[in-house]
């Protein structure tokens, strides 16, 4: 009895030693499926090199009428006459008002008075120096009475210059109360009425000349370091905008034609203007533009787009893959970033494998298996 029961102890034991081993070595199977049923990540890359772009630097600014005009009058009086429409488009010499001008009329009528006058004493001094110069000659009358005539004649001519002189005066104010436009250009509102008294100090209405507009912004002073490093013309072309309108296509080209020379110590920004064709005045003096500069699309850079850039505590850093396939966070310093581009000053060399596809679930030294895409960045 006492051995039945060693001998069914030890087939127990025996049996059980079989089914742990059994289990752990279903168990072992059963990990080695679950690892190789992980699946490596795939990830788009593109291969850095360094390469040209059309490079646009953004900016925001205001337009300018290049040239905007408040008519005002040489002469004073009653408003009589308003021969415009507010928003009509004038041209250069077109009357746009008329003062009474029944006074300066009157000044003219006399001074022109005064002139006939004083020709009419001219002619009497003339005749009288003809008549005693023979006298004189004869030794019939003294030298000095003749010479005293000749006086008299030359007084009279220098009044009768001046009567003319005076004459053109009056005339000029005469003129003048028919305002003229100045330049051609959209002229808006009368600011007065007719019938009111105006002077010379009132402005009468405004003459914009818009199909040229110039557009005024203020890059920094390390923005013009950038783009005069990188520039390919003196002075940029550039394409403006209205606020929140993207498609350059739309936009209206210009040239810049002013840079100042210092940079303003408050704001450590320099001043800039451009000037953009705008025949068909789609936008109007005042309005604020987005402006988009163009630098060069001749220099080769080092270049990611910015969706592939990401920060921390160092400042930027892309994701790379190495050699080996694994991921990489490579620290970068950027020279110049906007929408479309990011130029790498360091970190970045050519051959470097940048991850363009969506990085937040990866991590480093992750093994990946890469596809390469061509390059995101648009030329």
């Amino acid at each position: 009895m006492q051995t039945n029961k060693k001998l069914l102890t030890s087939l127990f034991f025996v049996s059980s030693i079989f089914l742990l081993s059994g289990c752990n070595d279903k168990k072992v199977e059963e990990e080695k499926v679950v690892v190789k049923e992980v699946k490596k990540t795939t990830v788009q890359v593109h291969t850095i090199k360094k390469e040209t772009y059309p490079i646009w630097v953004n900016f925001t600014g205001k337009t300018e009428a290049k040239n905007n005009v408040f008519v005002t009058t040489k002469v004073a009086g009653e408003l009589k006459e308003i021969y415009f429409k507010a928003g009509q488009i004038v041209q250069k010499g077109q009357k746009l008002f008329k003062i009474d001008d029944r006074a300066y009329k009157a000044v003219l009528l006399q001074k022109k008075s005064s002139l006939q006058k004083d020709r009419a004493n001219l002619n009497l001094a003339i005749a009288n120096v003809k008549r005693y110069k023979p006298l004189v000659e004869k030794g019939l009358a003294p030298r000095e009475k003749l010479d005293e005539l000749i006086a008299n004649q030359k007084q009279l001519q220098a009044i009768i210059n001046s009567d003319s002189a005076t004459i053109k005066e009056a005339q000029i104010d005469v003129d003048d109360t028919i305002i003229k436009a100045s330049i051609s250009g959209k002229i808006g509102k009368s600011l007065i009425d007719i019938g009111n008294n105006i002077t010379t100090s009132d402005k009468l209405v405004n003459i914009v000349q818009s199909e040229e507009l110039y557009v005024n912004f203020n890059p920094s002073s390390k923005e013009v370091f950038l783009l005069n490093q990188y520039k390919s013309e003196k002075y940029p072309k550039v394409i403006v905008l209205p606020e929140d309108i993207e498609n350059m296509d739309l936009g209206l080209k210009g040239k810049v034609d002013f840079i100042d020379s210092v940079t303003n110590e408050t704001t450590g920004t320099v001043g800039m203007r451009a000037t953009i064709n705008n025949e068909k005045e789609l936008l109007f003096p005042g309005t604020f533009v987005n402006i988009k500069l163009f630098v060069t699309d001749k220099i080769p850079v080092i270049a990611v787009h910015p969706n592939s850039l990401s920060q921390n505590q160092l400042g930027f850093f892309v994701y790379t893959v190495t050699p080996e396939n694994k991921i990489k966070k490579t620290q970068v310093k950027v020279e110049y970033s906007n929408k479309d581009l990011a130029i790498i000053k360091s970190g970045l060399n050519t051959g470097d494998k940048v991850i363009v596809s969506a990085t937040n679930k990866l991590q480093e030294n992750q093994e990946v298996i890469t596809n390469e895409v061509a390059n995101p960045i648009k030329k």
